[in-house]
């Protein structure tokens, strides 16, 4: 079975040619004018580091070089491109170097799975040559956004582990890095003092980091397992987002209120009715913490954090959470929210948001991430006010589910398991009246609560976000889940040979096997409020 069987995404349209197949070969270059040099350095440093070739950057091509062209005339959308590949060369056209980007995560995987390693001067002389089939692929993407959230609050994810995340998801087309930063038990993200002028109530901005960083969710066993603690400096999330952005990858931060801010409550006493600080938590429970509607300082505090949170965030949006308020009386909770959003929107970014929010009257165009519970309000937002829709449904998109009752780590809250890729991968974002022109797009949440180290993560997040993808990026008509299943078990070598953990699904027939993460590994718990019926 040749490489086009087992793209992942599956594109939009694959023709093979009755021709001979391209060769890379020892001589060949990549051919790349200046707007698309970025995008050509970094396959020309994929390909170098398993074949030893030298693959230079030119401007014009060859026969047997590889060339990407940018062409401002190109149709299809900003993320579609083409790829054309004969015995004389590798042709990648795109309109924008998003589709370059896309094009050459389909280009990798029609290389054999060796593209991936070992190095060059590791490999032995039955390595394979490096040979693609002879094809034509047009592509474009079903929806815009395509997402992973990290949750690095409960347990903190350094930024060379994120890094590390960012390589792996962009090779599946996910464009979108969706980063819960503060929570009950951690806050990770560094607000600077104002100054006096700027601060009339005086908050101590450096107790969310001072004191937040060293917070950490514990979860609740025989032996308990912390969290990893720490915070992510003004710089350091910029240097995230650059390095995302490198990638074709989107930073969505998000700041969660007006609950799961007991940390902002600790750190800040001016946040409490009484004026004392609350005791920093540890427990995975949720839905227990709220801001006070009635005092200024609530108001005052949003306002500083967005706006600099705003003020370092490259990309449009700026989530304000707004889920599992549990404690927060209704009419505050809108009250409240209504008015972040506000906040939040003047500071020029697009809103988003926890589904809960759309009981409020949101500023146009914010963004509603469907997670659980009525999908009224949300159609109703999307239908009357344009609201653009995230799926999130935790039954589908929730990847700290357990795969099963004796998985080391994850959760077990979501009814309708188990959580197999089967689960990621069987439904439809477009549901509850909702169509695609109301769907942004589609993302997978990781919450920490159990996660302790990158691999661990992966182990979670592999192979499901990779069903996750296709559903976020290929139309019904091309999806198929028993072909599916094929093509998972033939991206078990290229994972492998990447050194990624991801869960051996026992009904797929692997090509590679994951190292076991768990040498110590936590167990899971129930909420506060008990299992969810998803």
């Amino acid at each position: 079975m040749n490489t086009t069987d087992n793209l992942i995404p599956r594109p939009s349209h694959v023709a093979l040619q009755d021709e001979p197949p391209f060769t890379l070969e020892s001589a060949a270059r990549i051919a790349a004018d200046k707007p698309a040099g970025p995008v050509a350095e970094q396959l020309a440093s994929l390909l170098r580091r398993s074949t030893g070739f030298a693959l230079p950057i030119v401007q014009g091509p060859l026969p047997g070089d590889i060339t990407l062209k940018l062409e401002e005339t190109f149709d299809g959308g900003p993320e579609a491109y083409a790829l054309t590949v004969a015995e004389s060369g590798v042709r990648l056209t795109a309109s924008t170097t998003a589709g370059l980007f896309n094009g050459v995560q389909t280009l990798r995987q029609l290389f054999p799975a060796a593209i991936e390693g070992p190095d060059a001067a590791d490999a032995s002389p039955s390595d394979p040559t490096w040979v693609i089939p002879a094809v034509e692929i047009a592509d474009a993407p079903r929806f815009a956004y395509r997402g992973l959230m990290l949750d690095v609050a409960r347990s903190f994810f350094t930024v060379a582990q994120v890094k590390e995340q960012i390589d792996v998801m962009t090779q599946f087309k996910l464009n979108v890095l969706h980063l819960h930063l503060t929570d009950d038990q951690a806050w990770r993200i560094e607000i600077h003092d104002p100054g006096a002028e700027g601060n009339p109530s005086g908050l101590p901005y450096a107790n969310l980091t001072a004191l937040g960083a060293q917070g950490a969710v514990e979860v609740p066993t025989a032996t308990p397992v912390r969290g990893r603690e720490g915070f992510y400096t003004q710089q350091d999330f910029l240097d995230i987002q650059a390095y995302a952005a490198s990638k074709n990858v989107l930073v969505v931060p998000e700041i969660d209120v007006p609950g799961h801010v007991n940390t902002a409550l600790a750190a800040i006493p001016q946040l409490n009715a009484d004026g004392v600080a609350k005791s920093m938590s540890t427990t995975p429970a949720v839905g227990w913490s709220t801001l006070d509607e009635s005092l200024p300082a609530t108001y005052e505090f949003v306002r500083e954090v967005l706006t600099q949170l705003a003020a370092i965030t490259v990309g449009p949006y700026l989530h304000i959470g707004g889920d599992e308020a549990l404690v927060t009386g209704h009419e505050n909770y809108v009250a409240m929210v209504q008015e972040f959003a506000r906040i939040a929107a003047g500071t020029g970014k697009t809103v988003v948001g926890w589904n809960e929010y759309a009981a409020a009257e949101l500023p146009p165009g914010s963004v509603i991430q469907y997670w659980f519970g009525d999908l009224a309000p949300v159609l109703k937002h999307a239908e009357t006010d344009g609201s653009p829709v995230i799926m999130s449904p935790a039954a589908n998109t929730y990847l700290d589910q357990k795969y099963a009752p004796d998985s080391p780590v994850g959760l077990e809250w979501v009814e309708g398991g188990p959580f197999t890729w089967a689960e990621y991968y069987n439904w439809d974002p477009a549901q509850g009246g909702l169509k695609d022109q109301h769907i942004l797009g589609v993302e997978g949440a990781l919450w920490s609560e159990t996660v302790r180290n990158n691999q661990q993560a992966q182990w979670l997040l592999y192979p499901r976000a990779v069903s996750l993808a296709e559903v976020a990026w290929s139309s019904p008509e091309v999806r198929n889940a028993g072909d599916f299943r094929r093509r998972l078990g033939a991206l078990g070598e290229r994972l492998a040979r990447q050194g990624v953990a991801f869960q051996e699904a026992p009904d797929v027939e692997w090509s590679g096997t994951s190292e076991w993460p768990f040498p110590e590994a936590a167990t899971s718990f129930t909420p506060k409020y008990g299992t969810i019926e998803a």
